[in-house]
């Protein structure tokens, strides 16, 4: 019969495996980057500066611990969350971190102030409003696999040439992949210069989503 260290031991030796998983920044960078949808290995390569070898040698770790899963297409790999538990553990490490370091909330006031927004505004704040227009600048393929209620897929590389189709009377609310991801901080900019009355909202489609079960 197992006693109970023996049962501890391996219940949080099992827990603490995992966290060592997650732990690298580049790791969490990865999981929070294909929580917008499946990814091969040049594009989460080039999402976070990483070499092909280096990218490939972390998602490999992520893999082992049942963290994402994989798919080949041809000599092509695709990678994915493994389950919506994995964007729930980050997100729920994203917020603790949020609560107790001043030096992540004074990064996010940092890039708010750059950018010449202040704070973001939230889902609450506009859901009533007709005067308000969504914009979702993240790439084509990441909007087709879900969106926020009613946006319009612009992405950012395509904003200027499209600012014709922005109506100027409203308020214009960019999003993209979620509080660190700064396509909607671009995006917000490049439309205020232009005239636009524009603001960011932080809230990514998955976490949209959990929000609705």
């Amino acid at each position: 019969m197992m006693d109970k260290r023996d049962f501890k031991g391996r219940v949080y030796g099992e827990i603490s495996r995992i966290a060592k998983a997650i732990s690298s920044p580049r790791r969490l960078e990865i999981i929070d980057f294909i929580a917008n949808g499946e990814k091969c290995v040049e594009d989460i390569a080039l999402q976070t500066g990483m070499s092909f070898a280096n990218a490939s040698q972390h998602l490999q770790t992520l893999k082992k611990e049942r963290l994402v899963k994989a798919r080949k297409d041809g000599v092509q790999a695709y990678y994915s969350l493994a389950s919506k538990e994995v964007y729930r553990a980050w997100k729920g490490l994203r917020d603790l971190t949020l609560a107790l370091s001043p030096h992540v909330r004074e990064s996010l006031d940092q890039i708010r102030i750059s950018n010449g927004y202040g704070l973001a505004i939230t889902l609450d704040q506009i859901k009533e409003r007709t005067d308000v227009r969504l914009l979702d600048v993240r790439p084509k393929d990441e909007y087709q696999k879900g969106r926020l209620p009613e946006a319009i897929s612009m992405p950012l590389g395509e904003l200027e040439e499209r600012l014709g189709e922005i109506p100027k009377d409203k308020l214009i609310i960019a999003y993209c992949r979620g509080m660190f991801c700064t396509l909607a901080d671009e995006a917000v900019k490049i439309l205020r210069e232009k005239g636009y009355k524009a603001q960011k909202i932080e809230t990514s489609v998955r976490e949209y989503e959990l929000s609705l079960e």
